[in-house]
């Protein structure tokens, strides 16, 4: 196929090896003007700059037959997704660089000189640092491949549009398409062009082609019969137009996964909001799941992670510890329609629309450079920012929770990205999805709210383990470990060619809050963490625990009534790796 949308994704698929990744590859694109500092040890300061692809991958004309230029060279060879250079190699031949696409900006800066920085806690407990990192070298071919594709894409297309603007005098535009969802594209058709109204509807691509016929079947489909619109479509629609969710449905969610969460009821809505704000300007991660879901790729405070767009650091870290992918990749803001223009250069056009140019994350806009400073963590490498305008009648709820977030901050804006944790997993739709997702997070979403129920995760309670909690003055009695359902184990065995042996142990349990159907097998750290599995069946302390293990041993006469009879170091591994099963919700006391 020879158009714009095609050729993108066959530009997304060299890269990515998905040819449904165009998002990130217009993410990719602006890069191509960023240079960074190389300096290793023992050697000079280098500069590392991408090449730009000088031959156009496509470029001529639309609407002119056989006008249309395409030179698919740079698109041949092996898969940019496939390359293994040397640089991602240390001096002894090992894997150090398995993320291809993972790099920071050159002003990046590690987390001892930012709030906030780019840490999480490991499982032994010890601490993380997400250090600077530079692009491989790949990372380099790609940014030009895909700095290229959407340099040809804004010329072909915008060349397009103002030849039938022309010719037709036409004064509004729609978009629709898969192309539709280029926010940069859809930024200069709209401030460039001087359309006086621009219209780019949620679900452009595919997806929208169910309302479209929902459309056709109220009002067409029958030559020269005028159909009287019906009230609903004198607008457009909502984009919250997935199933409403009801209080039983996530009454269920929570109690399926209450031993690891921590729960509060609270109906005053101001005081959920007032929760969120102060986590958020604090430096914490959120996750909101109200109402009905968005219908379309954009998360647009539904089913949204948010976070305070004044902090850079929060860029590395949700990437690399909540959403898991790569840190090259922007996040954009939800800003209050009113307060707009004072931070993005918006257009002419902005005006007619009071402000409210973007209401479903449509355009992209360059933020004003006085502002820049203030919200790093949203303004992307070339001063870009994919926005959504948010309005107190299209959206009452997320405007509170943005005017609050506001008046806290001074800040009209928040961090904005879509609700989902799992690896390919798309935005969650039901309550049991937002709780798998929230734990998945493993702590880097800090609370959830969904509906009236504020949600945090629970720490796994040793003391409570151990029978060492007190309840009104009395110590109560140690718990059990329990299972979070049936479980399935399978063990691989390897040899180096060193003779050197492996074994690894992997566990599926689809009753776990946590599993992921797409990735069902779970990596345990060793033989007795697998053990603990098969004994936590309810019935077992681990006082009883311990004395299993003596029997496993040969020592059935060893017995562990008091902590200081017990083997330190085996204790301290039990312990260690219940914590750990309870973490991933494998098992609950």
């Amino acid at each position: 196929m020879d158009s714009l949308g095609a050729l993108y994704s066959r530009a997304s698929s060299h890269i990515f090896g998905d040819w449904n990744a165009c998002g990130k590859a217009m993410g990719l694109a602006p890069w191509q003007d960023h240079a960074w500092d190389s300096e290793k040890e023992g050697e000079m300061k280098q500069r590392i700059i991408p090449e730009m692809i000088d031959t156009p991958i496509v470029e001529g004309t639309l609407y002119k037959d056989g006008d249309l230029k395409i030179n698919r060279m740079s698109m041949k060879g092996m898969p940019f997704i496939s390359r293994v250079d040397s640089d991602m190699f240390d001096d002894e031949g090992n894997m150090i660089r398995t993320k291809r696409y993972d790099f920071d900006d050159n002003d990046y800066k590690g987390p001892t000189e930012e709030k906030d920085g780019n840490e999480k806690k490991s499982e032994n407990g010890s601490t993380t640092i997400a250090e600077k990192q530079l692009p491989t070298r790949v990372a380099l071919d790609a940014i030009g491949l895909a700095a290229r594709m959407q340099t040809d894409l804004e010329t072909v297309g915008m060349d397009f549009v103002k030849h039938f603007k022309e010719q037709t005098g036409e004064t509004n535009l729609c978009l629709a398409g898969g192309v539709a969802l280029n926010s940069v594209l859809n930024g200069r058709l709209c401030r460039e062009l001087g359309f006086e109204n621009a219209f780019v509807p949620p679900y452009p691509g595919d997806d929208g082609v169910a309302v479209g016929c929902c459309a056709y079947g109220l009002f067409g489909g029958q030559a020269g019969e005028e159909k009287t619109a019906p009230k609903l479509w004198n607008e457009p629609l909502s984009p919250y137009l997935g199933p409403l969710p009801t209080l039983a449905e996530m009454t269920e969610a929570v109690a399926w996964a209450e031993p690891w969460l921590d729960v509060e009821i609270i109906k005053d809505e101001k005081r959920r909001i007032d929760i969120l704000v102060e986590e958020m300007s604090s430096g914490g991660v959120v996750a909101i799941y109200n109402g009905r879901s968005e219908m379309g790729p954009r998360a647009l405070g539904h089913r949204s992670i948010l976070a305070d767009p004044r902090e850079k650091g929060l860029v590395r870290f949700i990437n690399e510890f909540v959403k898991k992918r790569e840190s090259f990749r922007p996040f954009a803001p939800s800003c209050l329609a009113e307060e707009a223009s004072d931070w993005f250069d918006l257009g002419d056009y902005a005006a007619a629309a009071n402000n409210n140019v973007s209401p479903f994350m449509s355009l992209t806009a360059q933020v004003t450079k006085s502002k820049r400073d203030k919200i790093p963590a949203v303004t992307h490498v070339d001063g870009s920012s994919r926005l959504q305008t948010v309005t107190p009648e299209a959206e009452p709820f997320y405007h509170k929770l943005i005017s609050a977030f506001y008046k806290a901050t001074g800040v009209p804006m928040v961090l904005n990205t879509s609700f989902n944790t799992l690896k390919s997993e798309p935005i969650v739709e039901t309550p049991r999805n937002a709780v798998r997702s929230f734990l998945s997070s493993m702590g880097t979403i800090e609370i959830l709210v969904m509906g009236d129920y504020v949600i945090r995760r629970k720490d796994a309670n040793v003391r409570r383990l151990l029978g060492e909690e007190q309840k009104n003055g009395l110590m109560t009695q140690p718990s059990f470990p329990i299972r979070a359902g049936a479980v399935d184990y399978k063990n691989t065995f390897t040899v180096d060619k060193d003779d050197i042996s492996e074994t690894k142990t992997v566990v599926r349990m689809p009753g776990r809050p946590m599993h992921n159907p797409k990735d069902e097998w779970f990596e345990l750290v060793d033989d007795l963490e697998g053990q603990l599995l098969g004994l936590c069946d309810g019935s077992n302390g681990v006082n009883e625990i311990m004395t299993q293990f003596a029997a496993m041993t040969g020592d059935e006469n060893q017995q562990f009534d008091k902590i200081t009879d017990y083997d330190q170091v085996l204790f301290e591994n039990i312990i260690r790796r219940l914590i750990r099963l309870n973490e991933h919700t494998l098992i609950s006391w």
